[in-house]
């Protein structure tokens, strides 16, 4: 069974999900309502320290292959199939030496256009929750954008130090395996992992390595999504679930921008080794407890896995 951070808890959303509430409430609410907060600051820590015990599990059990995970290695180095291929001979001239050491064709099979790339991507990823026997979480990286905070007047400096509590990086492995991979790993208790279309993406590349395709997807801006742009392909957090979790939020929307998934493809098999998911958001929220209040909190999500098959 998976060693999650809240291994046999039962929650309405996901951690990630409280992670962000619980910040954007505490910085709306910060002089509204200090018991709330109290309260709400204290249920963050306990959360923090359940983190903190879990993680400490799965590092005793994390097998050692997770240790071989590539996690945040950048894609490999372009293709050789990029270069420029030297220019014909002419009629009755030799050929330059240099063609015997082109590499050989078999490198040279990686789709190009974005619909190949995309059909090559979502039928790998998919495999990922019918064949893998682990998925590894390597780390979790919550970053803060404070470029994109804004909260009212005096709430804006002490809201910062208060992100900066929350949102951090865990190297902390994780595994999945089982009936786990499909609950936790995205999409999150969906069948697939992948159903993004052309319209999803901004740009798809594929390079490849001779041993790997090596696939970068960039998506589109959206705004609450719901089964496409984002919502096709990564852990986002929806409306619906926000409102039943904290009834003081009047109004939620996340707005998603700049998000990349990138992973490795090996050619041989056609499985995903390696993943990274990279998921820019802002928050906005108005809670209503004393008054009425309004923030803005940039965020990045990163999650980084191996796949053991």
């Amino acid at each position: 069974m998976a060693k999650d951070k809240t291994p046999g808890a039962k929650s309405s959303f996901d951690p990630e999900i409280k992670k962000g509430l619980i910040i954007v409430l505490a910085i709306v609410i910060l002089f509204s309502s200090g018991n709330f907060l109290g309260s709400l600051m204290s249920a963050g820590k306990a959360a923090a320290g359940a983190d903190s015990t879990t993680a400490s599990q799965s590092s005793t059990t994390a097998p050692a292959s997770s240790s071989t995970a590539p996690a945040s290695s950048t894609p490999a180095p372009a293709p050789s199939e990029s270069t420029t291929a030297a220019p014909a001979p002419s009629e009755g001239t030799t050929a330059a030496p240099a063609e015997s050491n082109a590499t050989p064709a078999a490198s040279t099979g990686a789709p190009s256009a974005p619909a190949e790339i995309i059909k090559l991507y979502n039928e790998s990823a998919n495999k990922i929750k019918t064949s893998a026997s682990k998925v590894t979480r390597n780390y979790e990286d919550l970053q803060h954008n404070s470029e994109y905070t804004e909260m009212p007047g005096a709430l804006q400096s002490i809201g910062s130090g208060l992100i900066s509590t929350f949102l951090k990086k865990d190297e902390t492995p994780v595994d999945y395996t089982g009936a786990d991979i499909q609950a936790n790993f995205p999409v999150k208790g969906e069948s697939y992992v992948s159903k993004i279309t052309e319209a999803d993406i901004a740009q798809a590349t594929c390079n490849d390595d001779g041993t790997n395709y090596n696939i970068t997807l960039k998506f589109k801006e959206c705004t609450d999504p719901e089964g496409t742009g984002c919502a096709a392909a990564f852990n986002v957090i929806k409306p619906d679930e926000v409102y039943n979790a904290a009834k003081v939020v009047k109004n939620f929307s996340i707005r998603y921008y700049d998000a990349v998934i990138e992973c490795k493809i090996d050619k041989a098999t056609g499985n995903i080794t390696w993943i990274k998911f990279t998921l820019p958001m802002v928050m906005s929220v108005t809670a209503q407890v004393l008054m009425t209040l309004d923030a803005k909190v940039g965020m990045t999500f990163i999650d980084d896995y191996t796949i053991t098959y």
